[in-house]
């Protein structure tokens, strides 16, 4: 049997889970393939057997070149069933309405979810969550991605419940994917740059450019996806309007031999707890 997953990943996260899925389904003998989005290649489902969508979350909607992607698959002769996977920096219900534009896309084209799940993982915007908190998050997703696997190989539906008017508030906050080009454009680069050109050469629309003299251009197509400051080795990329949010450089997902003051401990601290707490249960209730 096959499987495919069309994912984005900004800095790395959701590559993380989409790995640890294939992962899994290699285990148990299903061929999976994972297509990176990057430039909006063309989607083959001829002998897929399962197919998933995977992406970040930007402001509570799924990011503007994922739906671009999904905008250009083909109609469908038969009913395609396909699962979300998506990651944010916090476990917000509100999360769930990411997904509404990209369901209504797919819908179109013949494809019916049948399951969704979010992972929690470390932000790569707002601040930096401690070591130990993406230990912490890092090892949840590890241990529930199995079950989720099984689910979805047992073709046992799971689905995410939407806060009321949610399809609603998510079409209002896809004004970031508007605004993130008109930010984008006021970029800066300063002069701890090394000129290496990984923020060129990582860019997933090619929206950075640098001329013969060295200065480095931002165009109009944006979608914040923060790979270019996070992962700048020297940390010398503005991010304009949102450069008190910036966080650089890779988490490294183990845990601190060191006990780390974490400034951010109350934020979203009950959010936090019952995700971890659901997350534990749903661990233990497989082992039953």
């Amino acid at each position: 049997m096959k499987a495919i997953i069309c994912f984005f990943s900004g800095t790395g996260n959701t590559k993380k889970v989409v790995d640890e899925y294939k992962k899994y389904l290699d285990s148990k003998s299903i061929e999976t393939t994972l297509v990176n989005i990057d430039g909006l290649p063309e989607l083959n489902l001829d002998g897929v057997d399962y197919v998933g969508f995977a992406y970040p979350i930007h402001a509570f909607n799924a990011p503007s070149i994922v739906l671009s992607f999904a905008k250009q698959i083909k109609k469908q002769e038969k009913k395609i069933n396909y699962f979300i996977l998506k990651t944010s920096g916090e476990p917000l219900a509100i999360n769930n309405i990411s997904s509404c534009k990209l369901k209504s896309i797919l819908k179109k084209r013949n494809f019916a979810l049948t399951n969704e799940y979010h992972y929690v993982m470390p932000y790569n915007m707002i601040f930096r969550h401690t070591d130990n908190m993406a230990y912490k998050m890092w090892e949840a997703a590890k241990q529930v991605i199995p079950i989720d696997c099984e689910e979805i190989l047992a073709r046992k539906p799971a689905k995410l419940s939407y806060i009321p008017f949610g399809r609603f508030m998510a079409w209002i906050l896809r004004i970031e994917h508007w605004y993130g080009k008109i930010n984008g454009k006021k970029y800066k680069v300063s002069e701890d740059c090394i000129k290496c050109k990984a923020c060129v050469l990582k860019c997933p629309v090619k929206n950075i450019s640098i001329d013969e003299d060295g200065n480095f251009h931002f165009g109009k197509n944006c979608l914040m996806c923060m790979r270019c400051s996070f992962h700048c080795p020297k940390n010398a990329i503005n991010i304009a309007l949102f450069e008190g949010w910036k966080v650089n450089g890779a988490y490294s997902f183990k845990q601190p031999e060191k006990e780390e003051v974490d400034k951010h401990k109350r934020y979203c601290k009950n959010s936090y707890k019952k995700y971890f707490a659901r997350c534990q249960r749903k661990i233990e209730n497989n082992k039953k």
